[in-house]
């Protein structure tokens, strides 16, 4: 029997974020072409809570522990500061006894594949490991940080998500924007050395782009890069149901720097401008943990809600007259933009949220980054139903080619050798 451990850098279900989603998409896709593949998991622990929502696809979750705070001043000064060696992410994750457990339980399990979660857990390869393994990039964060120095104003603080694990005065000693930029650059040059350097220490590599694979696949001299993004089903012959004409949406995490400077971007330069064409339009942002400079924008704005979480994203999509993907920087397939066109609900979007998808402007999408064309899409997907319709039928007719399931299944099979 085929085993498969993932070792993930926080758990990989429930699914209420885009990276557990694809995740769990990975797992269950190698589950459903041989459901006898036993699927392990490693995992560094978000909320304890989540445990007991283990899906029955995988078999087992192993806790791993974050390093205690001398050895993450140790590894900072020695690994990142001293050597330039790590970046700042991996020595805030690498534990030594936690790399012993690791190395115990693949001695135990005998796993044929290891998949590691992002080059954060790099450092956790174990010795002697007969097997293959797999780092799964997600996306290039050197590349994601290079691109965010350009956008630091729209950010309240590059922790992200991760701030509430910080003491308060940390908050507060990095909250300067220009030691906010020096930390991005710095970061930015250290993980771009050592993204490469990871590619050269695994046997197979995985990208959500297929168009980032691609691409560094020629930066390392064709190692195998595979691409394997969010995949869909779509019913193409279903028209779409009724929806609220007056209703833009937005949906992310908003604790996430790239979607935060995304609604506060197009509150500030695009949403003036619909607002005026048509008074009677809202613009709706669903997404858990918005922070304050978020939660301002209802007052600060005219027609803006921030909605927080809701209980079925797909239906609050599926509502909305228009998706808006207003990105700014970032990396990698927006998954966000690929689940709207799978929907049948029409997508206007900026070069950087269309990167990696090969779509027809003013067919499949609309994609601009200039903000009064921005705007003026909006206006007209929500002024004429037969053109929303006609943008409805061409995106999901997108998905069905580019993104269906029966693809991801394809390359799986290829990575794990069953092809």
């Amino acid at each position: 029997m085929m085993k498969v451990l993932f070792i993930t850098n926080k758990l990989p279900f429930p699914d209420n974020d885009g990276r557990k989603n694809i995740l769990m998409q990975y797992v269950r896709t190698i589950k459903k072409f041989d459901n006898n593949v036993e699927v392990l998991n490693a995992a560094f622990i978000d909320k304890e809570e989540y445990l007991e929502k283990k899906p029955n696809e995988i078999s087992s979750v192993t806790k791993l522990d974050q390093p205690k705070i001398i050895e993450k001043l140790f590894n900072l000064l020695m690994y990142t500061f001293l050597l330039r060696k790590w970046p700042l992410q991996v020595s805030m994750y690498y534990s030594r006894k936690t790399h012993r457990k690791i190395s115990n339980l693949v001695k135990e399990v005998k796993p044929d594949f290891i998949v590691y979660d992002m080059v954060r857990v790099a450092p956790y390869l174990v010795k002697g490991f007969s097997g293959q393994t797999i780092m799964n990039y997600d996306d290039l964060l050197s590349l994601r940080y290079s691109r965010q120095l350009e956008h630091i104003h729209y950010i309240p603080t590059i922790l992200g998500g991760i701030a509430s694990y910080f003491p308060m005065y940390i908050q507060k000693l990095i909250s300067s924007k220009s030691l906010q930029k020096s930390i991005l650059k710095f970061e930015s040059r250290l993980l771009n050395k050592y993204e490469k350097q990871v590619g050269w220490s695994f046997d197979k590599l995985v990208f959500t782009s297929p168009k980032e694979a691609k691409e560094f696949s020629e930066i390392i001299n064709d190692r195998a890069c595979l691409g394997i993004p969010m995949a869909y089903d779509t019913d193409k012959t279903k028209i779409r149901s009724k929806y609220q004409e007056n209703q833009i949406v937005f949906v992310g995490k908003m604790d996430i720097p790239h979607n935060v400077a995304a609604v506060l971007y197009f509150c500030e330069k695009i949403w003036p401008i619909v607002k005026r064409a048509n008074s009677s339009l809202e613009f709706h942002i669903i997404g858990k943990n918005p922070i304050k400079s978020v939660l301002e924008l209802e007052n600060k704005y005219e027609g803006v809600k921030v909605v927080g979480p809701v209980a079925d994203i797909e239906e609050s999509i599926k509502n909305s007259a228009v998706f808006v993907a207003p990105l700014v920087f970032g990396t990698g397939i927006k998954t966000k933009v690929i689940e709207a066109l799978s929907y049948g609900v029409p997508v206007v979007t900026t070069s950087i949220g269309a990167e990696g998808i090969d779509f027809k402007n003013g067919h499949h999408m609309y994609v601009s980054d200039i903000e009064g064309e921005f705007a003026n899409h909006i206006i007209s997907l929500t002024k004429s139903e037969k053109l929303n319709e006609s943008f409805s039928i061409n995106g999901k007719e997108l998905v069905h080619h580019e993104f269906s399931k029966q693809s991801m299944n394809n390359k799986w099979l290829t990575l794990l050798g069953k092809s």
